[in-house]
């Protein structure tokens, strides 16, 4: 069980840092489109399921 809680809590340190990345990349990133910016989240989000 406590196991399983710190897991969670890493998954969750994991996402909130994906989010912060795209949020970055959007922001200083003057070329970079929304769709390029959607692909690259759905990758990173694809790989923390999967990791």
């Amino acid at each position: 069980m406590e196991r399983q809680a710190m897991q969670n809590n890493s998954n969750s340190a994991d996402f909130s840092e994906i989010v912060k990345r795209a949020y970055d990349k959007g922001i200083n990133e003057n070329e970079i489109t929304l769709e390029k910016l959607m692909e690259d989240l759905k990758a990173d989000l694809k790989n923390l399921l999967v990791g």
